[in-house]
Order: structure tokens, then C-alpha cells, then sequence
């Protein structure tokens, strides 16, 4: 009970109080150590999806921590590597995760009741791009997440009652309500990419009223989100970089990936180091006529696939292309062999809500950085945990056979 509550407060507080959710994300990486002491009489066998899983997470903190100790340390690359370590120090949190099976139900509530805080405060608040205490594009892609899993819990479980599917329909609706207001890029572009999926989703498995109402909803969705004010100026300055002006937020992003491309080219194995881009950027800016100012003033070139491959080159590619995969293969091997009764739903929901989380981020990774974000990583990180570990000891109470 614990160890949910401090996940509680981490999620209600992420958003809007991140002091207190940065000290619950805390709480949980010290509760995997102290936990440890438990591992003894509740370790059982890691299948080979968990250890993909497990090296996934250790690979990108121990290429960072290789990439600082190569180059030059500096401040900045000591920060940088700290949001990098995340994902291993949480890893002992895991093996206490997977010795609990949390009420389905509670957990299921509580995820909900965070969309609704998040789209309520946005709907609330006064502020042209509302987005809590932190950064739009981060409250924008997250709310988008918190969206997704109601709507993946209205598809895959059953016999709900009605106070519950009407709960679900709200906090889908607020999720949804956040993330417009933001009118964060990265999340409105997942809008489509979801929408595909979940279409071929219930094409596949023979929903054909669910597929026309979800397809009805989708492309109204996916037209609201095209008339976004952000959609349409970045349609416009798109079309003005064309034409030679880079003078625009577009504009800015194309030409911190021209810069990322060309140092990646001058080191493409093992990168720049930590922390590299926004220098050697600014050097690049200098020397090339009429590129945008704000080419090396950011940290990050505002994509994480180029931001990574400058500072730890292919090696780097690698292993952040394994923090994708190895949790989308646990996801997808657990939504294949789960069966349709109750726990082989909840499996289903879990997996569902993991690859929901994994298409967000990974949309929203082409116009951000995302890991050098501390909400991002925590929130990628905590979730993905979560949703593995519960798939894992339900297999395991259950005596599934994987």
C-alpha cells in the first residue's frame, strides 16, 4: 500500500507541484533500494522479455556514464548524465514492482483521476498554453498519455458498470482537453499515429461497430487537431523555410537538425559527448550565412534521435533504440498470449497502455529532447516499470505459461 500511495503522489504532483513529485519519484528509487533486502525470498525467474527490458535501461545509463568519463567533464555534462543514470537507478525498483500484484481496480482509478486533475487544471486555468508548472510540450504529451489509457480500459476490459465506463469517458475526455490546450506539436502529431493503430487494432480483431464509432472519433480528433493555431503556423513556416526563410519556430528546428547533421557526420561511432550539441552548434551557426539565431542557444536540437547520436553517436542510436524496442517487445509478446478472461484483460490493458506510452514518446521525440528532461525520463521510466511488472506477477500468480 506504500509503495502505491508514493506512486499516487508521484503522478497527482508530476504536473503541478513538480518539487513534490521529483521527492516522490525519489521516494520510489529509494524504496527499489531499500527493497532489495526483499529480493531474497521474492526473486522468481526473469523471462527473457524482463531482461531485455532490464539491459535496455542499463545500456543507455552505461554508455552516458562511458560518454562523460571519454570526454572533458563539465557541469552541465554531469547534469546531463544524472537525467541519463534515471533509468538505471530505477532498475531495483523493478524487482520490488514485480513482488505485488496492486488492486487492478485502484490502480486503474488512480490513473484516471490524474487525467481528469490534468484536464480540469487546463480547462481552469486562464493562460493561453496551460500546462501546470512545467513545460507545455512535457504536460502535453503526458496528459496525452493519461488520455489513452482510459480509452484503452473502455476497449479491452469488461463488465464495467456504468459509474465506471462514465469515469472512463471523462477522464478520456480531460486527458484529451489537456493536451489540445497545450497545443503542444509533438502531441498532436501522435493523434494520427494513434488513431492508425487502434484502427487496425479493431480491424484485426473483428470490432466493426467499435472500429466505425472509433474511426467517426478519430478523424474528428485528428481534423480539430489540424486546425490547431500551432498546426497552422507550422504548415506556414514550413512553406516559408522552403522558400529560403528560416526566420520562424519551424524554421529554428530545421536548422538545428542541419547542425546536429553535420556533427554527426564529423564523429557518426561515438559522438561529441554529453552535453556537446549547444558549443559546437554555435560554431556551425557562426560560420554559415544566414542560419537562425537560435541554433546553439538551446541545449538539444529539439529531436532526441539527433540529439543523442551527437553526443553518443551510433552506439548511442543503439541503445536509445532499445529503450523502445525492448519494452515494446515485452508489451507486445504479453498482449499476444493473454487470454480473455479477467487477468489475461488486465494483461491486455497494461500492454495496450505501454505501447500507448511508447507511440507518444517516440512521436513527440522528433520535435524534443526528451530524456534530458527529468518529468520525461520519470515518467517514461516509472510507467513502463509499472505496466512490465504487473504483467509479469500476474503471469506468474496466475501460473501462465509464457
Amino acid at each position: 500500500m506504500v509503495l502505491i500511495s508514493v506512486y499516487a503522489l508521484y503522478l497527482f504532483c508530476a504536473m503541478t507541484l513538480p518539487v513534490i513529485g521529483k521527492s516522490a519519484s525519489g521516494g520510489l528509487l529509494l524504496a527499489g533500494f531499500v527493497g532489495l533486502y526483499r529480493l531474497k525470498s521474492g526473486f522468481y525467474e526473469l523471462v527473457p522479455e524482463e531482461k531485455w527490458l532490464l539491459a535496455s535501461f542499463s545500456l543507455f545509463s552505461v554508455v552516458s556514464i562511458f560518454s562523460y568519463l571519454y570526454w572533458p567533464a563539465t557541469r552541465e555534462a554531469r547534469m546531463h548524465l544524472e537525467d541519463y543514470a534515471t533509468f538505471m537507478m530505477l532498475l531495483p525498483l523493478y524487482f520490488l514492482l514485480r513482488q505485488f500484484r496492486f488492486d487492478f481496480n485502484f490502480l486503474l482509478l488512480l490513473l484516471a483521476l490524474v487525467a481528469v486533475e490534468l484536464g480540469a487544471l487546463s480547462l481552469l486555468s486562464d493562460h493561453p498554453r496551460p500546462s501546470g508548472a512545467v513545460n507545455a510540450m512535457r504536460y502535453g504529451n503526458i496528459s496525452l498519455v493519461l488520455a489513452i489509457i482510459p480509452l484503452a480500459a473502455m476497449l479491452l476490459m469488461r463488465n464495467k458498470t456504468h459509474t465506471f465506463k462514465f469515469l472512463l469517458v471523462v477522464a478520456m475526455v480531460l486527458g484529451f482537453a489537456g493536451c489540445f490546450l497545450t497545443q503542444s506539436r509533438g502531441a498532436l502529431l501522435s493523434i494520427p499515429v494513434l488513431a492508425f493503430a487502434c484502427s487496425m487494432y479493431l480491424f484485426r480483431t473483428g470490432h466493426p461497430r467499435f472500429l466505425m464509432v472509433f474511426l467517426v472519433g478519430a478523424v474528428l480528433l485528428v481534423l480539430v487537431a489540424s486546425q490547431q493555431p500551432r498546426v497552422q503556423v507550422a504548415i506556414t513556416n514550413i512553406d516559408r523555410y522552403l522558400q529560403g526563410d528560416s526566420n520562424s519556430a519551424i524554421g529554428a528546428r530545421f536548422d538545428m537538425f542541419k547542425a546536429a547533421g553535420i556533427l554527426i557526420k564529423e564523429k557518426p561511432i561515438w559522438g561529441h559527448g554529453l552535453n556537446s550539441y549547444s558549443l559546437k552548434a554555435t560554431e556551425i551557426r557562426n560560420s554559415t550565412l544566414g542560419m537562425n539565431y537560435e541554433v546553439g542557444v538551446w541545449s538539444n536540437p529539439h529531436n532526441e534521435v539527433l540529439q543523442v547520436m551527437v553526443e553518443k553517436g551510433m552506439i548511442g542510436l543503439a541503445t536509445l533504440l532499445l529503450l523502445f524496442a525492448a519494452p515494446g517487445y515485452l508489451f507486445l509478446q504479453a498482449f499476444r498470449k493473454a487470454g480473455d478472461s479477467s487477468s489475461g484483460q488486465q494483461i491486455k490493458f497494461y500492454a495496450v497502455s505501454g505501447l500507448g506510452l511508447l507511440i507518444i514518446y517516440a512521436v513527440a521525440g522528433q520535435s524534443v529532447a526528451l530524456f534530458e528532461h527529468d518529468v520525461f525520463n520519470h515518467f517514461f521510466a516509472l510507467m513502463v516499470l509499472l505496466f512490465a511488472s504487473q504483467i509479469r506477477v500476474i503471469r506468474y500468480m496466475e501460473g501462465l505459461l509464457d
